[in-house]
């Protein structure tokens, strides 16, 4: 978990220093729930944020305080989104399956309760007509009826809207889960446009071109898109392609920190917004992320972004971390003075601004009344001096005494003041335990969400935790076998417990400093499937666990690719029965992740590569047919097993025939060869570690050893570090080489191979890739 920052302890570059104003605290947020107002009459811009608990409030900061323009009613549900309608300053909001538009005034002057059976997660509002977007079906409404909807292929993530054909009604640009950005023109496909990853935020570099008086319909947008893996893309559209221009894909080092997580790629993409914070003439780009982070960043003379490529790489100029994700970004005068200030949302209800003004410095007075009382002491001293060599002749003036009272009345004041919030929150307190004591909590008083989504570099899941309150402990169970990765550098003690079959995973993290976010790196086994549940106690009164369950599925460690490699030897499995193209979706989706709920054609192709051996997996399938080819005997056999076991428990009758190819197994092993070659030379220096330092005990020089024992013994701590890393990684890959031998012997009608397993196990003991490969290709015997 990162830290929080102090208001002015950040990353400062070409000089540049923001510091932080805390403006507000309210409910929890959600993603894009807050809007800068456009400038009214005076400079002085306004805020407007919804919140959890369903109200929308417009507030500004006057003379360093914040005052309340109004507030709406509770509006029943969560607000999920808030938007500006274009070009204009009405505010409209998603509340539930409601929207509702209120004036700059706070008056409510519409409200449409749609017949939408999903909650309402973006918003774009342009005169009469207004886009909705909710996990996979996106509405178009003229003058609150209904105008056209569009199933998209995966969920949406982020939605916004652009001119591109002349006489036309605005195109959609939305952001899919499937790594794809989808442009559509009415109900109208435009542009199918692949990113580097899952598209988890969108927006213009500048201002909508409809705002934009120099902008002509059928000019190039120039566009931003940030994704699940971090990436920040550039690119241009116009009505008849969809380019990249440029990005932002480094990585992040991680200071104070070693080893394989040091360089690790940033997270999330969660916010994107530009603006000319350094006053320089051009748009600098906002980067809000999932851990916190906020990241300023120079693009250079981007006049000709929409119809080239970047001459420079985008530079960063400033970044801090805090410890909520972030949700919502935007810049204006908020504060006071002529800065343009960064202002942003956090996940538990934080509205912050960053300004570059000098006067936030001590945002509240604290430093200035430290420097008054050293003043004061200083003066004291003197006076103390003064007044013993002149035996007490002069006691101060009437104004100093005045002054004295005056502050003796304050002080006073402000204690009488604090011992009354005392009593108040003491009584409180007794009440509340008094009530948890007598009756159990149904309800809980902080929100919970979580992340579970697996990362292709490192091969493992991350499951990533946030909460309201800050956390006490994490309880984790799995009902199949789950390996716990390295958790160094994390403020939290593991404990584990020993499980037994049905509860094979028991571990508990328990939080040393105060934090409201946690991420957690497991790594599953393929082939198994089952439940992984976590139990998180938030540290509130009264306690309370939140239950989150995320599905562990047999082909869990496959990710979705655009397209595998064509010349590749590939076992095969083939399907014929009658069923239909969802029930072979639906029995698709029991076995791996990132496939759409339902199916989007009449013939549906897949595309998956293992993120941990590499293998990969081509399928397509339609009513009464499927074909899935891989080079893992495993994976063919995983598929084969479960679309077996559901069409057996649907009295649906399915043809199936396997096809094995002898040469896969020879790239299988390849490609699972540097892992195992590494991990063994790991284990066979590890166990040298010790008889050379006994060696090296006994004779003190070790120059006629040999050079690579030298080395063994000059890196023996680093190796011992890097062996405790992975305790079980040997096993673990000795066991994917295992499975893979018993389900070839399988699938070719022998049902028992484990005379031969323990064969295996002794030469993978002694590894050597010629001798396990001739291993695979002897005949079995009966």
């Amino acid at each position: 978990c990162s830290s929080d920052l102090s208001p002015h302890q950040s990353f400062a570059a070409m000089d540049l220093t923001l510091h932080r104003v805390h403006l507000l605290q309210c409910g929890a947020l959600q993603q894009g729930t807050l809007q800068v107002l456009p400038v009214g009459k005076k400079k002085q811009q306004k805020v407007a944020v919804g919140d959890d608990t369903g109200v929308l409030q417009v507030f500004y900061i006057k003379k360093g305080e914040v005052q309340y323009e109004w507030k709406s009613p509770a509006l029943g549900r969560e607000i999920s989104t808030v938007v500006l309608q274009l070009a204009k300053d009405k505010i409209f909001v998603g509340c539930g399956q409601s929207i509702h538009g209120f004036t700059r005034k706070g008056k409510e002057f519409v409200k449409i309760k749609t017949n939408l059976t999903e909650t309402i997660h973006h918003l774009f509002v342009e005169d009469n007509m207004i886009w909705t977007g909710g996990e996979y079906i996106m509405n178009i409404y003229d003058n609150c009826k209904d105008f056209g909807f569009v199933m998209v292929k995966d969920r949406i993530n982020a939605l916004t809207c652009c001119p591109i054909l002349q006489g036309e009604i605005l195109a959609s640009v939305v952001a899919c889960q499937d790594k794809c950005l989808r442009v559509f023109q009415g109900e109208k496909l435009y542009h199918e446009f692949a990113v580097e990853g899952s598209a988890t935020a969108v927006g213009f570099h500048g201002a909508n071109p409809l705002d934009n008086p120099a902008h002509n319909v059928g000019d190039p947008v120039s566009m931003m898109y940030g994704t699940e893996q971090g990436v920040v893309g550039l690119c241009s559209l116009d009505s008849k392609s969809m380019r990249r221009t440029g990005g932002i894909s480094d990585r992040k080092v991680s200071p104070g920190v070693s080893g394989p997580g040091a360089a690790t790629r940033r997270a999330r993409v969660s916010a994107l917004h530009t603006a000319d914070i350094m006053q320089s003439g051009t748009l600098d780009l906002l980067i809000g992320r999932d851990d916190g982070s906020v990241e300023l960043w120079g693009l250079g003379d981007a006049a000709a972004l929409a119809s080239q490529r970047l001459d420079q790489a985008p530079t960063p100029l400033w970044e801090t971390a805090l410890s909520e994700s972030i949700q919502s970004l935007s810049s204006g005068h908020i504060t006071g003075g002529d800065h343009m200030e960064v202002v942003l949302s956090t996940y538990g209800g934080k509205v912050l601004a960053f300004t570059p003004s000098a006067a936030a410095r001590d945002p509240t007075g604290t430093e200035l009344a430290q420097e008054e009382q050293k003043q004061e002491a200083a003066t004291d001293n003197v006076a103390m001096k003064m007044a013993k060599t002149a035996m007490q002749k002069v006691q101060g003036t009437e104004e100093a005494h005045q002054m004295k009272q005056e502050r003796n009345r304050r002080f006073q004041a402000l204690e009488q003041e604090v011992a009354t919030l005392k009593a108040q929150l003491d009584k409180a307190r007794k009440d509340y335990q008094q009530l948890s004591s007598e009756q159990i909590a149904m309800q809980t008083t902080t929100k919970v969400s979580h992340r579970f989504g697996l990362s292709s570099e490192e091969a493992c899941y991350i499951l990533t935790i946030e909460a309201q309150a800050p956390m006490e402990l994490i309880s984790l169970r799995a009902d199949v076998e789950v390996d716990l990765l390295d958790h160094s550098g994390t403020s939290a003690i593991l404990s584990r417990s020993r499980g037994d079959p049905s509860n094979p995973l028991l571990a508990t993290y328990r939080m040393q400093e105060q934090g409201s976010r946690f991420q957690i790196r497991l790594r599953t086994i393929e082939g198994l499937s089952g439940t992984l549940s976590a139990f998180v106690v938030p540290a509130t009164q009264p306690k309370t666990a939140h239950l989150i369950s995320v599905p562990i599925k047999p082909l869990s460690l496959h990710e979705k690719v655009t397209e595998a490699s064509p010349d590749i030897p590939m076992n095969e499995l083939r399907l014929v029965g009658p069923f239909t193209v969802t029930d072979m979706h639906t029995w698709l989706g029991l076995c791996v992740n990132e496939l759409p709920s339902r199916p989007t054609d009449d013939e549906m192709a897949i595309s998956y590569r293992s993120t941990f051996v590499g293998t990969q997996l081509v399928g397509r399938y339609s009513k009464g047919s499927a074909s899935f080819r891989s080079d893992s005997i495993t994976t063919i056999s995983v598929l084969k097993d479960l679309i077996t076991r559901e069409a057996t428990a649907r009295k649906i009758q399915v043809s199936i025939n396997v096809d094995v190819k002898e040469e896969t197994f020879g790239r299988f092993l390849e490609l699972i060869h540097p892992k195992l070659n590494y991990q063994h030379a790991l284990t066979q220096q590890v166990r040298m570690v010790e008889p050379l330092r006994e060696v090296q005990l006994q004779e003190g020089d070790t120059k006629f050893l040999h050079p690579e024992l030298q080395t063994v013994l000059e890196k023996a701590t680093e190796i011992q570090q890097q062996f405790e890393l992975q305790p079980q990684k040997l096993a673990f890959l000795h066991n994917i080489v295992m499975t893979a031998y018993r389900h070839k012997w399988r699938l070719r009608g022998h049902q028992s191979v484990d005379h031969r397993i323990k064969d295996l196990a002794k030469l993978l003991e002694a590894y050597n890739l010629e001798a396990v490969a001739a291993f695979f290709t002897e005949r079995s015997e009966e």
